[in-house]
C-alpha cells in the first residue's frame, strides 16, 4: 500500500470515529473495480466483552465532478429514493466528500452474468420498478440526456486538450443525428450507468449501487447502457426488452430507439472517458478503454442505416 492510500484511510477512520454507527474499532478495505471514485468496506469491529461486530458498510470519497456531469447533491436524493423503494442499499450518513451505504454481502454481475437470459429477466423486472416509479418518487432530481452530455462531454474534453477520437464538429453531429432518430417518451427516474459490476446479487435479490448520474429520462437508455456496457447481441436486446415490457411481443419503436440510444450510450462512454485520460488520477488505462468504446460506438451506429 502507498504512503497515499495509507494517509487517505487514516483521514477516513478519523472522518468516521465522529459518527454514531461507527462506535467500536474500525476496520478499512479498499475495494478494487472503481474507475470515478475511492470505494472502501468499512467494518466496525466491537471492543472486547461488548457483544459482536456490528453491520458493515461502503465508504465513497468523492466530489462534485461537474466536468463529468456529477452533482452529489442530486446522486444523494436519488440514491435516497432508490433505497426507499427497495433498489439500492440503505444510505447510511453523507457529508462533503463522503457517502456511506449498507454494505450488501454478494457478488456484482459480470458480462457473462448478463448475457444469462434468466439474468436479464431479473434485471428488468428491477428497472421495470425503477422506471415505474415516476408517480412515488420525491425530490429535484435532474435531467439526464444522453444526447447534450455527449455535447458536453466533446467539448469539455477539447477544453482540456485531451485527445478526441474524432474532430468536435463530427462529434458534435453526431449527437444531433442521434438525437432526431428518437421517438417521444415518457420521462423516468432512472440510473444512467448500468455496468455490470452496478448490480449486485445477494442469492436472494438483485440491488443497484452507484447512483452518481441518476436522473429523469429515458427509460429506455437503461436498458441501452446495459446491453452495450454487457456487449449484448439482438438476441440479448430483444430478450431484455421483452422481458421489460412483460410481453413476448415488441414493438418496433421501441427496438429501434434502444438501438439508437445503444449509440449514444457508448459514444458517452468513450467521451466520459477521454475526459478522465486528462482528469483522473486512478490507475487506470482510460486511453484504452476511451478506444474500445469509440470503436463499439461506430459499430452501433453503422447498424442504424441512414435516418429517414
Amino acid at each position: 500500500m502507498s504512503s497515499s492510500e495509507c494517509d487517505e484511510q487514516a483521514s477516513l477512520i478519523h472522518r468516521l470515529r465522529s459518527l454514531d454507527f461507527a462506535r467500536g474499532r474500525i476496520e478499512v478495505e479498499r475495494l478494487a473495480g472503481g474507475i470515478t471514485n475511492d470505494n472502501y468496506v468499512i467494518r466496525i469491529e466491537s471492543e472486547p466483552g461488548q457483544g459482536p461486530a456490528g453491520p458493515a458498510y461502503v465508504a465513497r470519497l468523492g466530489e462534485d465532478r461537474t466536468m463529468l456531469g456529477v452533482d452529489r447533491r442530486n446522486e444523494i436524493t436519488c440514491h435516497r429514493a432508490a433505497s426507499d423503494l427497495g433498489l439500492a442499499p440503505e444510505l447510511v450518513h453523507h457529508e462533503p466528500g463522503l457517502l456511506v451505504t449498507r454494505f450488501i454481502s454478494g457478488r456484482t454481475l459480470d458480462e457473462a452474468d448478463l448475457r444469462d437470459p434468466a439474468m436479464l429477466d431479473r434485471v428488468a423486472v428491477l428497472l421495470r420498478r425503477l422506471h415505474r416509479s415516476r408517480h412515488e418518487v420525491s425530490g429535484e432530481w435532474l435531467y439526464f440526456c444522453p444526447f447534450q452530455t455527449v455535447r458536453t462531454y466533446a467539448r469539455t474534453a477539447d477544453r482540456l486538450g485531451a485527445r478526441l477520437p474524432d474532430r468536435l464538429e463530427v462529434l458534435l453531429e453526431h449527437a444531433v443525428d442521434l438525437a432526431r432518430r428518437i421517438g417521444p417518451f415518457l420521462p423516468s427516474p432512472c440510473h444512467n450507468d448500468l455496468l455490470p459490476a452496478n448490480v449486485i446479487d445477494d442469492g436472494d435479490r438483485l440491488w443497484l449501487v452507484d447512483w452518481e448520474y441518476a436522473g429523469v429520462g429515458h427509460p429506455l437508455f437503461d436498458l441501452a447502457n446495459l446491453a452495450a456496457n454487457a456487449g449484448l447481441d439482438e438476441d440479448g436486446e430483444r430478450h431484455l426488452l421483452s422481458a421489460y415490457r412483460g410481453d413476448a411481443a415488441i414493438d418496433s419503436g421501441d427496438l429501434a430507439d434502444l438501438r439508437v440510444l445503444r449509440a449514444a450510450s457508448t459514444l458517452r462512454e468513450s467521451l466520459w472517458a477521454t475526459i478522465q485520460t486528462v482528469a483522473s488520477s486512478i490507475d487506470f488505462d482510460y486511453h484504452a478503454y476511451a478506444t474500445r468504446y469509440y470503436q463499439a460506438y461506430l459499430e452501433a451506429r453503422a447498424g442504424l442505416g441512414a435516418r429517414d
